[in-house]
């Protein structure tokens, strides 16, 4: 079905995309920094359906890795995703800081909102 119908295709196509793009570290960290304690629970289970749905696509398209099939292979990818985590993983430590302040501090707003454009021009061609 995958090859025959172009849509669904496509279709798992921009969820390889989006599940390349993705990191259960990152996640992890966010969590850690972020959000209550009580809370993370959802998290992990956020984690764990995503590894459950990128087996699934795996095992549609009868791939190992995800984005197997794409022309531009993982080369391509690897340097997006290397440039989108760098921004994510500044992202929880400027938000941290920015919490802990009760005053403006210009220099770490600009910081944070850098790294929100950079995460935002990484996820532009997900979809």
């Amino acid at each position: 079905m995958c090859r025959e119908w172009p849509f669904f295709s496509t279709r798992l196509g921009m969820l390889e995309m989006v599940f390349t793009k993705t990191s259960p570290s990152i996640s992890r960290y966010y969590d850690e920094k972020l959000v209550d304690p009580s809370l993370w629970t959802l998290g992990k289970e956020l984690r764990k359906r995503l590894a459950e749905d990128i087996k699934a696509v795996l095992m549609v398209e009868n791939n190992a890795h995800l984005m197997e099939q794409n022309p531009w292979g993982p080369n391509l990818s690897a340097c997006e995703i290397f440039m989108l985590n760098l921004s994510t993983c500044c992202k929880p430590n400027f938000l941290c800081r920015t919490r802990a302040t009760n005053e403006g501090n210009t220099e770490l707003d600009e910081a944070l909102m850098v790294t929100i454009a950079g995460i935002a021009a990484g996820m532009r061609n997900t979809g």
